[in-house]
């Protein structure tokens, strides 16, 4: 026989208080003289001998029916397993992701399953729990009772594929014991990987927990746009809940609420906001929902917009240039192409190429790689430059000059709603001295035009991170650096082409940092928050620092990067949305799997399996049956 409960076990030593109780009062007769002492002494060995044996019988059955009722709650059952030489082996799959946050008849699903296994009883002396982050291995039931209080909500989601092989290891080799696999999860998202259920060497059991209500809200994604003086924040919401018409959404920078807002269905739940660029932002979006806790906060964090990095080659430094990058907005240097220091063009956010006749291979290399990394480049032709070299240059972006033209042309079109002119201008002017150019090249592919020529011909023009002026703009050849539109054009291109702050990271994907900053040998950068601090793996790359952020063992939320005391900055990171759709398959029985609506059906039939006879039931007869003969021994003897 074997007990469920064995540690209820101890209760049984509450026998020995009615045991002392009987002692006690055994000792309670009281001798009275009387004047006929032979009658009396007759008397009195009768009474003393007939109460004696009562109380006996009492005791004996008051124990009796105190210790069937120990048993019964200690839940005994027997099994054959041993007869039949076979150890029966269970192996269970709690799913423990963030949408089992939602909520089923008696609470969160994964609370509500974790307190069915504590309280249900499991017919086998060892068991093992695995969840999305953890395995309970063989496990008795009282460790595995302690055990599962302390499960919390992952941000890890195994896959079916994941859980079915996972469970297969964990049973040992032997093939002639029973095998048993209760996979208790929602299958939110599974829907594809169903039918990889096949060909299993176990009996398996899938319980699906269903939810009240599949509703819920959430942030999908946040964007970042640059403006002159301000970012906008773009918030792309999305819901399950297709009856619920808007969503309230507050902005925070750390503690202090910015402002609200409201994700309309109309709008295709869509908002946004403006913050400046000249201070620091740890916001957080919060989100109002009753639906998954996890998704309601969306962290996000915009460093002060550091000085843009912008480095000029020529023949001779560009008046102009010095004059529009001021100092305090712009770290510029101009550099001969006989002296430019490839290492410090990396670094750089804009290059201009300033009117070179000729572009060397080295140069193109350069500037191709400069751009795959991220940089921004300005060309600027000269006059009668190499248009060869010009082209195995604006090949990258599939660019070509075809030829030079002598006719001069007025430049008399702004695009206004370029971003670079966002906000250079108060309103649209149409009427305006126009500067001119006396030679241009004609150019095959048009791409995003900013100034255009007075017939139609584009005179600047954006494709991805490449700037192109389509003539010189030096004295000799136009008196654009003249014109008023020469400041707001090369101030914006220069503004724009800071690379925008990565604004948080996916916790559940790689990600790459890429700082320019320079750690000595032994030094190492470590996340740090309030005071848990977390080592992420580094590269070191000459003057620049590449940190990968994979399986970092960490809470949504904002975290500094730090350098010994030195903070070089702040990350946010949010968990995946991919459990924030609540759509879940349709699970049916088939094959060799058992499908139950509830943790009660499929241990029944678990015990059913095993041969597992509960005995607790008669253990209560008995006990109602003992305390039915001790009030009949105590009736008679009234």
């Amino acid at each position: 026989m074997q007990f469920a409960l064995p540690e209820l076990l101890y209760a049984l030593f509450a026998l020995l208080i009615p045991v002392l109780v009987h002692l006690f009062q055994l000792r309670r007769f009281k001798v009275q003289k009387f004047t006929n002492l032979a009658f009396l002494e007759k008397i009195s060995v009768q009474t003393r001998q007939s109460s004696t044996l009562k109380k006996w019988l009492i005791l004996l059955f008051r124990m009796l029916a105190l210790a069937c009722i120990v048993l019964a709650f200690a839940q005994p059952f027997t099994s054959d397993k041993n007869a039949k030489n076979e150890q029966p082996e269970l192996v269970i799959y709690l799913d423990n992701s963030f949408s089992m946050e939602a909520s089923g008849p008696k609470g969160p699903l994964l609370k509500q399953a974790i307190q069915t296994l504590l309280t249900e009883q499991i017919p086998l002396d060892k068991i093992t729990v695995f969840t999305n982050t953890k395995t309970y291995l063989n496990r008795s039931s009282k460790d595995l009772k302690r055990e599962l209080t302390t499960i919390k909500y992952s941000k890890n989601q195994l896959g079916l594929d994941a859980v079915l092989a996972k469970g297969a290891v964990l049973f040992t080799k032997n093939k002639s014991d029973q095998k048993y696999f209760i996979l208790i999860s929602d299958f939110q998202g599974q829907q594809e990987q169903m039918d990889l259920i096949e060909n299993l060497n176990y009996q398996l059991y899938l319980i699906p927990t269903k939810p009240i209500s599949n509703s819920n809200s959430f942030i999908e994604d946040v964007q970042i746009a640059s403006q002159i003086d301000n970012y906008e924040l773009k918030v792309i919401g999305k819901t399950v809940n297709e009856e619920q018409d808007s969503i309230q959404l507050s902005l925070f920078n750390g503690e202090k609420l910015i402002g609200k807002s409201i994700l309309e269905q109309s709008k295709g739940l869509k908002t946004s906001f403006t913050v400046p660029k000249n201070e620091s932002f740890t916001g957080k979006f919060v989100l109002e929902d009753n639906g998954l806790s996890f998704d309601n906060n969306f962290f996000f964090n915009i460093e002060k917009a550091p000085k843009t990095f912008v480095l000029s080659i020529g023949d001779t430094s560009p008046y102009y240039l010095e004059r529009i990058f001021t100092k305090s907005e712009f770290n510029y240097n101009f550099s001969t192409l006989q002296y430019v220091d490839y290492k410090m063009l990396q670094q750089q956010d804009l290059v201009v190429i300033s009117e070179l006749k000729q572009l060397p291979n080295a140069l193109i290399n350069n500037l191709k790689s400069f751009m795959k990394s991220g940089g921004s480049v300005l060309f600027i032709p000269a006059v009668n430059g190499d248009i060869n070299s010009y082209n195995s240059f604006l090949d990258i972006e599939n660019l070509k000059f075809n030829s030079l033209s002598s006719n001069e042309k007025k430049i008399t079109d702004i695009n206004f709603d370029h971003p670079i002119f966002d906000e250079a201008f108060e309103r649209r002017v149409e009427n305006f001295q126009y500067p001119k150019v006396n030679q241009h090249y004609k150019i095959n592919n048009q791409a995003k035009t900013l100034l255009t020529f007075e017939d139609d011909k584009p005179f600047l023009f954006q494709k991805q991170q490449l700037f192109v002026f389509t003539a010189a703009i030096g004295s000799e050849n136009s008196n654009f650096t003249n014109s008023p539109l020469i400041v707001p054009t090369i101030f914006g291109i220069g503004k724009s082409s800071y690379k925008l702050p990565k604004l948080y990271y996916n916790l559940s994907q790689k990600s790459e940092l890429d700082l320019k900053y320079s750690l000595k040998n032994e030094e190492v950068v470590k996340i740090t928050r309030e005071n848990k601090t977390f080592v992420p793996f580094q590269n070191k790359q000459n003057s620049k620092l590449k940190i990968i952020l994979e399986d970092l063992p960490i809470k949504a939320g904002h975290y500094a990067l730090h350098d010994k005391s030195d903070t070089l900055l702040y990350l946010s990171f949010n968990y995946d949305r991919n459990e924030s759709n609540l759509y879940y398959p349709k699970i049916e029985n088939f094959n060799s799997i058992a499908v139950f609506d509830s943790i009660k059906a499929s241990l029944e039939s678990l015990k059913s399996g095993v041969n597992v006879n509960e005995l607790w039931k008669w253990f209560v007869i008995f006990a109602l049956i003992f305390l039915a003969l001790e009030m009949l021994i105590l009736k008679i003897s009234e």
